[in-house]
């Protein structure tokens, strides 16, 4: 075990120690591999490079201030949209962060068009970076208003992390938690992220599959999408699990399929969902599944085997699932939906939430999102549908809405009974 105070950290803010932990990192790798300490302190760094074989272990007390100094962080190192990165580790094998110490950002000013600063900051950090690494563990460390992606894994394979807590600012766009891009064998569990973007996005930046992935018992709360696959879909995303899972969100749950990938193999159980109160500035739903082109010249994608069970939903709004007229929903399932609508609000102009960047507008932008119905189904097929129960507070009792509207679907089962086909909508309740 290597000490980084040996290697000239002082850990009282008065002078940059991330030199000094490179220096401590470095001879730790140099000689093997082994555990580099933080002890407890203030410290303020700039870029740091994590290696293979080396675990930073932060002491209880310990804290690592993110420079706001540009000149700190290494310029050959650019993040997504041009950021800067804090800890960064390419090819590297069994490293990773652990210690109940924090890592603390400087994104604590708003930021993002929905609060009324469409203007980003001239420096925006990533906390963490790993890019086609292995073995990696993240566990017990405390990240604070991260300016940039909190933990964004490229193309990485087998990764641990577990009950760390990750609280950012609520009104800071693009400060989203844990972002497995492109990776395999992701264990996520027992982690509370707050966030000011999407908690736990998984996408494919490039035409490379992602998945296995799974997450479980984890706290999740964000003005925007708390589990979301998408919207970069240029790859196959499958064999996808959530479970035990508490949301506090806008979109709880959110498929958004852009670029051509599909998306498949997906369960998701055991999630209570309340949807954020911010229904006047904002699409909100408690889920929302999405097939569309990002371009005109895009490939269509698809999203087949998905299976929803024992969700418990608080809501003024709706679930919204549509794929497209050439890509249907296929063998999709919701078993145990229990939706409790906690008050009234209008849907005749609602559109459907569009993230990330797109360049075409369809029909469909409000075709269902209008509808009169708490779950509605488009363009599926080989849908089940089992016990799903809705209970209208007094306020939206007054407003006659369904149970389910189904559209452009077929071979529909509801209760186990199958569904006539009844022209292009059938209603339910």
């Amino acid at each position: 075990m290597l000490d980084v105070k040996a290697y000239g950290a002082v850990g009282d803010l008065s002078i940059l120690d991330s030199p000094s932990f490179q220096a401590a990192i470095d001879e730790c790798h140099r000689i093997g591999g082994g555990t580099v300490n933080v002890p407890a302190g203030e410290y303020l760094i700039g870029s740091v490079e994590l290696k293979s074989g080396v675990l930073l272990h932060l002491e209880i007390g310990a804290t690592l201030w993110a420079s706001t100094n540009r000149a700190d962080y290494r310029e050959d190192w650019s993040g997504v949209y041009e950021s800067r990165i804090l800890f960064k580790a390419t090819n590297a094998d069994l490293f990773g962060i652990t210690g109940k110490g924090t890592i603390r950002g400087f994104g604590t000013e708003k930021f993002g068009s929905w609060w009324g600063v469409p203007q980003p900051p001239d420096l925006r950090v990533c906390t963490c970076f790993f890019d086609n690494c292995r073995s990696v563990t993240l566990e017990d460390i405390r990240i604070r208003d991260s300016s940039f992606w909190t933990v964004h894994l490229k193309h990485c394979d087998t990764v641990y992390i577990s009950r760390i807590s990750i609280q950012n600012y609520r009104y800071h766009l693009n400060t989203d938690g844990i972002v497995p891009d492109s990776c395999r064998h992701v264990f996520i569990s027992d982690c509370h992220l707050s966030t000011g973007d999407d908690c736990i996005p998984i996408k494919s930046t490039e035409q490379e599959a992602c998945g296995p992935i799974f997450v479980t018992n984890c706290i999740l709360e964000t003005p925007n999408t708390a589990i979301k696959l998408g919207t970069e879909t240029y790859g196959n995303i499958s064999d996808i699990t959530f479970n035990h899972c508490t949301i506090h969100a806008s979109i709880g749950i959110g498929f958004f399929v852009k670029d051509g990938g599909s998306v498949e193999r997906v369960r998701m159980s055991d999630i209570t969902i309340e949807s954020a109160d911010l229904y006047h500035i904002k699409p909100v739903l408690p889920l929302f599944i999405d097939i569309e082109k990002r371009h005109a010249d895009s490939k269509m994608g698809s999203v087949r085997d998905i299976a929803f069970r024992d969700l418990f939903i608080n809501t003024q709004s709706t679930i919204v699932v549509q794929g497209a007229p050439d890509s249907l929903l296929d063998n999709i399932s919701f078993q145990n939906i229990t939706m409790r609508i906690t008050g009234y609000t209008p849907y005749s102009n609602r559109n459907k939430p569009i993230t990330g960047k797109r360049m075409l507008k369809e029909q469909r932008d409000t075709e269902f999102m209008i509808k009169p119905a708490y779950m509605t189904i488009a363009y599926g097929k080989n849908v089940r549908l089992d016990h799903i129960q809705v209970f209208e507070c007094t306020e939206a009792a007054e407003h006659r809405r369904h149970k389910l509207c189904l559209a452009y679907s077929e071979n529909v089962l509801y209760d186990h009974a199958p569904i006539e086909a009844g022209g292009n909508e059938q209603w339910i309740g």
